[in-house]
C-alpha cells in the first residue's frame, strides 16, 4: 500500500503542481488586458502536450503486484482489435482473390474449348472471291433479291441488277420463268457450282439453262431470271 501512495505522490504531486502553476498563469493572462487572450490558449495547449506522455504512461502497482494503467491498456486493446480486424479483412480479400483467379482460369479454359472448332476454315471463306451477278426482269425482283441474299450468306460476292435483256438476241431471250446460268467457258466449273447451290434452295431453278458465252470476258457468273 505504501508503494501505491509513493507512486501516486511521485507522479501526481508534480503533475498537479505544474497544472496549478499553468492555471495561475492563464488566470493572470486573462485578467491582464495588455496580454492577448490567445496567449492563454497557446499556454493551455502547451501544458496538455507536456503532461500527455505522463498521463499515457501513468501506471499504478497494486499490493498484489498487479500494474494498472487504464490509458495504456485501452490503447493496447484498441491496437489489438485493429490488428484482428485487419487480419480478418486480409484473409477475406485473399479468399476473394483466390476465387477470382479460379473463375478466370475456368473462363480461359472454356474460351479455348469453344474457340477450337472455329480454328477450322469456314466453307464460306472459299467463296469470297467468286462473283455472281443476278440479272432480273421486273417480275422476278423478289426472287432475285432472295438469291442475292442467299449467295451472300454462302460467302459469294453477289449483286442483283435489274434489266430488260434488250441487249440479248431473240435466240438468247428465253421464256418467262426460265433461269439461265451463263459464264465464260473458262468458268464452267464455277458456273456449275453456283447452279447446284441455287437448285438446293430455290425450286424455280429446276427450269434452268446452262450455257457458255464468248461475249462474257469477266470472271463473273451470270444468273439470268427471265
Amino acid at each position: 500500500m505504501d508503494n501505491v501512495w509513493l507512486t501516486a505522490a511521485i507522479v501526481g504531486v508534480p503533475l498537479l503542481a505544474g497544472l496549478g502553476l499553468i492555471g495561475a498563469l492563464v488566470r493572470r493572462i486573462l485578467n491582464n488586458p495588455d496580454i492577448p487572450n490567445g496567449v492563454a490558449a497557446v499556454l493551455g495547449v502547451a501544458a496538455l502536450l507536456c503532461v500527455a506522455p505522463t498521463i499515457l504512461n501513468l501506471a499504478i502497482k497494486l499490493p498484489g503486484g498487479t500494474e494498472v494503467s487504464l490509458v495504456r491498456e485501452q490503447l493496447q486493446t484498441q491496437t489489438q482489435q485493429i490488428k484482428a480486424d485487419v487480419g480478418e479483412q486480409g484473409a477475406d480479400v485473399k479468399g476473394q482473390i483466390v476465387a477470382l483467379r479460379r473463375r478466370v482460369e475456368a473462363l480461359e479454359k472454356a474460351t479455348r474449348v469453344a474457340a477450337a472448332p472455329a480454328a477450322a476454315p469456314l466453307e464460306t471463306d472459299a467463296n469470297k472471291n467468286k462473283v455472281v451477278v443476278v440479272l432480273y426482269v421486273a417480275e422476278q425482283k423478289d426472287l432475285a433479291k432472295q438469291m442475292q441474299d442467299y449467295l451472300l450468306q454462302q460467302g459469294y460476292s453477289a449483286n442483283a441488277v435489274y434489266t430488260d435483256f434488250a441487249e440479248l438476241s431473240d435466240a438468247n431471250h428465253l421464256a418467262s420463268g426460265t433461269v439461265a446460268f451463263v459464264s465464260a467457258e473458262s468458268n464452267a466449273s464455277l458456273r456449275n457450282d453456283v447452279e447446284k447451290v441455287l437448285r438446293t434452295k430455290f425450286p424455280q431453278v429446276q427450269t434452268a439453262v446452262d450455257a457458255s458465252s464468248p461475249k462474257i470476258t469477266s470472271g463473273a457468273i451470270q444468273v439470268r431470271l427471265f
